[in-house]
């Protein structure tokens, strides 16, 4: 009875985020969007029984306040970028093919999700230029350089191009590790959408989670790009998330700083 009645908000919430994104989007001004975008993903989160914890390294990690800048963040889940909206919204940089997921591919065109197109000449080199025309606005832009999902406990590669946006346009790149945990704090691997999984899949398994889950995100310090190269900035920054990670997977979440958004 529980899972139906989760199903039935989700696909209600779903739908009126649908309503709001076709008809109404256009309308609105920009603060009245951001307030739309960070609401709908807190309840999102909520519907699926998932808190988020930020946890900023220093004062300016606060990306909601000190802004414009470029998170770099490690990716575990489909849910990772209503987590981050959740807190402040932000633009990302995602696959194209999540533009044409139904529903929830007219949400991420209509939020400013800057597309790669896999395949395309000059692909990068187009949404690095975007992103840096979102980042001269003041807005934030996101993006997880490892190109795919993992479990959480240490960060694949990260790909270096997606620091550009951060050295063309002069803001600090703020490392994100980004992990999930169950309530007592342990870290959990279970809400990882990877491998052959689909998304239905992965619902099932939130479904089925009867405590829930805390997604942490542990926003490092800013590195400033001033006269670093794309290569060691992507390099500092895969490093301090390797070392926090590795950290949190082995003792749990971080029990210090930062603060707790139940949604």
């Amino acid at each position: 009875m529980r899972k139906a009645w989760v199903i039935f908000r989700m696909v209600c919430h779903l739908l009126y985020g649908f309503v709001v994104a076709l008809f109404l989007w256009p309308l609105l001004g920009q603060t009245f969007r951001e307030k739309i975008e960070k609401r709908w993903a807190r309840q999102l989160l909520g519907i699926f029984n998932v808190q988020v914890k930020v946890v900023h390294e220093t004062p300016e990690s606060n990306y909601a306040i000190h802004k414009p800048c470029l998170l770099y963040s490690t990716h575990v889940s489909w849910l990772d970028i209503f987590a981050f909206n959740s807190v402040h919204p932000v633009t990302f940089i995602a696959k194209s093919e999540i533009s044409k997921w139904p529903i929830g591919g007219l949400l991420a065109k209509r939020s400013g999700t800057l597309f790669i197109e896999r395949g395309k000449r000059h692909a990068v080199r187009d949404v690095i230029h975007a992103a840096v025309q979102v980042l001269g606005t003041g807005r934030c832009v996101a993006v997880f350089p490892e190109g795919t999902t993992g479990a959480g406990d240490t960060p694949l590669h990260f790909h270096s191009n997606f620091v550009q946006p951060a050295i063309h346009a002069k803001v600090p790149l703020l490392p994100v590790s980004l992990q999930y945990f169950t309530p007592d704090g342990k870290f959990s691997d279970s809400p990882a959408f990877i491998g052959d999984q689909t998304l239905l899949e992965n619902i099932q398994v939130l479904l089925n989670s009867s405590t829930g889950f805390v997604v942490q995100l542990y926003i490092h310090a800013p590195i400033s790009t001033d006269g670093r190269t794309r290569h060691e900035l992507s390099d500092e920054a895969h490093a301090h998330v390797r070392a926090l990670s590795y950290q949190t997977a082995t003792q749990g979440m971080v029990d210090k700083g930062g603060s707790t958004d139940s949604t």
